[in-house]
C-alpha cells in the first residue's frame, strides 16, 4: 500500500502485514507485559484470526513467547537481543565521541567507528577529514564483514571456525587491485593483525587511501568494535609517519576501551 505523506512530500510505503505485527508489539509496555489473544485483538482492533496468525509467526521468530500455563503472550528474547545491540551501539558512540574528535583534530583524517552486527560490518560513527578525499562510509551503512581496515580488525578477533563459515557465506571480493581475495592470505593477514594489535592497509578497500585501525574492547576484554583513520596515500607519508599514526590510533582505542571498562 502506498500512502501520500501528510506534508505533501514523498509517498510513504506501507505494508499492512508489517504494520499489524508492529501494532501487536506496541501493545506491550512496562506496565502491561502480558496479554491474551482476545486482549490483543481488542487493543489493536484486529480480528482474532489475524492476531492469532500474527502471533504464531512472531513466536516462531522469537519476537513474542507464550506462557504455556496462562496462554498469555509476552515479548520474546529476540527483541532483548536487538535491544542489546542498540544499547551497545549507543554506549560505544558515547564512549568514543570525545576521543574520535581528538584523533580527527590531531591527524586531520577521516575517523571511522564500526562493529559487527548480524554478520556484517556496520558503521556506527564517523568524523570527516579535512582533505579533499571523502570516504563513502556513512553512519548506518553495512559492508561485508571482511571489508577494509575495520572489517579486518573485527575478523581477526573472531574464532577461526567462525571466520571460515563466514567466508563461505560472504566470499572475499576485489574492491581494488590490491584487495586480498585468497582465503589463506586473508587468514595469514588476520594472524598478523592479532600479533601486532593493529592493521595498516594501503589501497585495499579504496584506491589512494591508507587505512589504519585497531580494536576496541569492553569490560570483558572482548573486541566489540574497531576504530580507524583513512589517510590519502598521495600525501607521501613516510614509514615513520605511518607508524606514528598507528600508535595514535592504538592509544585512542585503548582510551575508549578504558571508558568501556576494559582493564587495559
Amino acid at each position: 500500500m502506498i500512502k501520500k505523506s501528510e506534508n505533501g512530500g514523498k509517498p510513504s510505503y506501507r505494508i499492512q502485514a508489517v504494520e499489524r505485527a508492529l501494532d501487536i508489539l506496541d501493545c506491550f509496555t512496562f506496565e502491561n507485559k502480558e496479554f491474551g489473544l482476545f486482549e490483543i485483538a481488542e487493543k489493536t482492533g484486529l480480528n482474532k484470526t489475524t492476531v492469532k496468525r500474527m502471533l504464531v509467526n512472531l513466536a516462531q521468530r522469537k519476537y513474542v513467547q507464550q506462557d504455556p500455563r496462562t496462554k498469555k503472550y509476552r515479548l520474546g528474547m529476540r527483541l532483548f537481543e536487538l535491544g542489546g545491540i542498540v544499547f551497545s551501539s549507543f554506549s560505544l558512540r558515547k564512549a568514543a565521541a570525545h576521543f574520535m574528535d581528538l584523533l580527527q583534530k590531531e591527524t586531520k583524517s577521516t575517523v571511522l567507528l564500526g562493529a559487527m552486527m548480524e554478520e556484517q560490518l556496520v558503521y556506527i560513527d564517523k568524523r570527516e577529514g579535512n582533505g579533499m578525499i571523502r570516504i563513502s562510509s556513512e553512519i548506518g551503512w553495512r559492508r561485508p564483514f571482511h571489508y577494509g581496515m575495520l572489517g579486518m580488525i573485527l575478523s581477526a578477533y573472531l574464532d577461526p571456525p567462525e571466520v571460515k563459515l563466514l567466508l563461505k557465506k560472504y566470499p572475499l571480493e576485489a574492491y581494488t587491485p590490491r584487495s586480498i581475495t585468497d582465503k589463506e592470505r586473508f587468514k595469514d593477514r588476520l594472524e598478523e593483525i592479532r600479533k601486532q594489535g593493529y592493521v595498516i592497509e594501503v589501497g585495499e578497500a579504496v584506491e589512494g587511501v591508507i587505512g589504519i585501525a585497531a580494536p576496541i574492547r569492553n569490560y570483558t576484554r572482548n573486541v566489540i568494535a574497531a576504530l580507524g583513520i583513512a589517510v590519502p596515500a598521495g600525501e607521501g607519508i613516510s614509514q615513520d609517519g605511518t607508524d606514528d599514526l598507528a600508535r595514535r590510533v592504538k592509544e585512542t582505542c585503548n582510551k575508549i576501551s578504558a571508558e568501556l571498562g576494559s582493564g587495559g
